[in-house]
């Protein structure tokens, strides 16, 4: 996993889950970094999945606000403990 990739892809997270963004846009933008710079991760299919059924106010089928911000969250905690291992959050 690349340090900035890690770093923009939390920074967009950040944003659907905490900072009230939680539209198609944020996620589109979430999803094209996910494709192009994530595919050997664990998490990439569970989350490339739930972004590509993202549809704000969705229900099965497809994927709501809160069961992405969910998955996504916890892309984020992963991204997050892998930044600090390398000395790129506060604390590490």
């Amino acid at each position: 996993m690349n340090l900035r990739d890690a770093q923009d892809l939390l920074c967009l997270i950040e944003r659907f889950v905490n900072g009230g963004e939680r539209v198609k846009s944020v996620a589109a933008e979430i999803e094209s970094l996910v494709v192009e710079c994530f595919q050997d991760e664990t998490w990439f299919d569970e989350t490339s999945e739930a972004l590509a059924l993202f549809v704000p106010g969705g229900t099965a089928p497809y994927v709501g606000e809160s069961s992405l911000a969910r998955r996504l969250s916890l892309v984020a905690c992963e991204l997050s403990s892998f930044l600090n291992e390398h000395g790129m959050l506060g604390g590490g």
